[in-house]
């Protein structure tokens, strides 16, 4: 029997058979050049006002703290939606670095820390979800 072997990101070597690879697309992220961290957020409708401050200090912290690596033009942060208990905002973010590894998660904290400090700055508070 023919089959595939794939690596996992966490070294794991799967074997897939190839009659159950008909019509399933492999990606393969290694070779992958650039990745995305992207982040949906909660924010308060009692933050409403703070929001454009909100967005342009997540854009300032991320250049600051990841500008060497992301791609130009490439860094998103907008109001997208309202929602029955939040606001909901977008943060997207790309950059020039393989989407896993060590240098992808390192970053990928780098935008988070990025976010809270933001969202810290700017007396933005995130709604949390309590259960389901």
């Amino acid at each position: 029997m023919l089959h595939l072997k794939i690596q996992n990101s966490d070294d794991v070597i799967v074997s897939i058979p190839n009659s159950q690879l008909t019509g399933v697309r492999v990606y393969n992220l290694s070779r992958t050049p650039h990745s995305q961290v992207k982040q949906t957020l909660r924010i308060s409708y009692d933050d409403a006002s703070k929001i454009p401050l909100l967005l342009d200090t997540i854009k300032e912290e991320i250049r600051q703290d990841c500008g060497d690596k992301l791609l130009p033009d490439r860094l998103r942060a907008h109001w997208s939606n309202f929602e029955d208990d939040h606001l909901q905002v977008e943060v997207d973010a790309h950059f020039e670095i393989k989407p896993s590894g060590g240098e992808y998660h390192d970053n990928r904290q780098k935008v988070l820390q990025a976010i809270y400090r933001a969202a810290e700055k700017t007396g933005v508070h995130f709604v949390v979800r309590v259960g389901s």
